[in-house]
């Protein structure tokens, strides 16, 4: 019955029905006192304001970085960087390595930096809202270099490198081939959202805290296993979120309107200084 359906609802299926187990998962075991009708209240008060704009940017990213890179790619300047070091991640590759890989990167990935917020809010809500403000800057901060300086994934390029996770199925092959232009994996996206989730997570629990960073470092090993990033991307992707982190934590309070007035303010100080 499944194998029947369309391929692009077979892939929504294999990312959205586990993505949402793994949530229910969580709220269980790492938010075990909250009641579901209480997160709900409180999604609708403030929290869509804040997974929404996340949302919208990244929708808009993803729309631009489709639809508006230049026709140039400029993976010879990563492979004239790193050469074929990613290949090392593809030393041993076995089929149920390859699954747990794709898991990892399709449902692990959504998991942390949903979840993460959510784990916050319970514990300081004010550093959730400096989180979903954190996200936003990364993804904003990554446009210029899927517009400018399309990368394509290493598997696609390199010889030595398969893209494993393309091939494991062709609902999943379907799915990226059909949402993702395969020339944008400079920053990992992956990788910055992941170890910012990991950073922040580290301002809940002990336990969470572990948990996103051993989640974190897999998703980002996933990335390279898989054929999907360069260590470039990776590594750039942690310098974003070095700034991100920073900024988010300088606002002095993290809401959209404090936000922009203060990113006003900041552009007027620095395009028009004092004399």
């Amino acid at each position: 019955m499944f194998a029947s359906l369309p391929l692009g609802t077979q892939f929504t299926l294999l990312v959205a029905v586990p993505s949402i187990a793994a949530m229910l998962v969580g709220k269980r075991v790492f938010l075990p006192d909250e009641r579901f009708r209480t997160l709900l209240v409180e999604f609708v008060r403030t929290d869509w304001k804040y997974l929404g704009v996340a949302w919208v940017v990244t929708e808009i990213v993803n729309r631009l970085a489709l639809n508006f890179h230049v026709a140039r790619t400029f993976t010879g300047a990563i492979y004239a960087v790193e050469g074929a070091t990613v290949a090392a991640f593809q030393a041993f590759t076995s089929i149920p390595l390859t699954v747990l890989a794709t898991g990892v990167y399709l449902v692990g990935f959504p998991f942390i930096v949903l979840f993460t917020y959510f784990k916050l809010k319970a514990h300081d809500e004010e550093q959730a809202h400096r989180y979903a403000l954190a996200y936003v800057i990364v993804v904003v901060c990554a446009v210029p270099f899927f517009l400018l300086f399309p990368v394509k994934v290493s598997g696609l390029y390199l010889s030595t490198v398969e893209p494993l996770m393309y091939e494991l199925t062709p609902a999943i092959q379907h799915g990226i081939y059909s949402t993702d232009t395969l020339v944008k994996a400079f920053p990992s996206l992956h990788t910055g959202l992941s170890v910012l989730a990991a950073l922040y997570a580290q301002k809940a629990d002990t336990r969470y805290a572990y948990t996103a960073a051993l989640l974190a470092g897999a998703i980002v090993l996933s990335t390279l296993y898989l054929g999907v990033h360069w260590v470039t991307d990776a590594a750039f992707a942690v310098l974003l979120v070095w700034v991100a982190y920073r900024l988010s934590q300088r606002v002095s309070e993290p809401h959209w309107s404090v936000v922009s007035r203060e990113f006003v303010s900041g552009l007027r100080r620095y395009a028009w200084p004092r004399t």
